[in-house]
């Protein structure tokens, strides 16, 4: 997924709250870069920063170092970071965002392990 692909699945999951577009807008990049860092954190041992190979998301053509499959995982932080300030039952719908990313963050953990040559050593 691009960046213009993640913020539009974005918009897709929080339709029904377009009246707080305008609450929510001004941090939606933050939201859609912490999710990747996060994600890359687990994936690659590596943090998203300028300047690096795993630089942020900031133009629409822009895609996250990672898996395609787990694209999907930023929509969902960025979007359980949108509801999570909000009233108990946006707090409540938010959840269901987060677990699922969190599942796929496991995910990525045991991805991310599949080349450790030292199989018999915890990591």
């Amino acid at each position: 997924m691009t960046l213009g692909e993640i913020k539009q699945a974005i918009m897709f999951q929080t339709d029904n709250d377009r009246d707080d577009l305008g609450d929510f807008m001004p941090f939606l990049l933050n939201y859609i870069n912490e999710g990747y860092d996060r994600l890359l954190h687990v994936w690659k041992k590596k943090h998203v920063q300028p300047g690096t190979d795993y630089p942020p998301l900031t133009f629409d053509a822009d895609q996250p170092v990672l898996p395609l499959w787990s694209h999907n995982a930023i929509v969902d932080w960025a979007t359980y970071m949108i509801y999570r300030n909000g009233n108990g039952m946006k707090q409540q719908r938010g959840m269901a965002y987060r677990s699922s990313f969190q599942e796929i963050r496991a995910r990525l953990v045991g991805d991310g392990q599949a080349g450790n040559k030292f199989i018999n050593i915890p990591v």
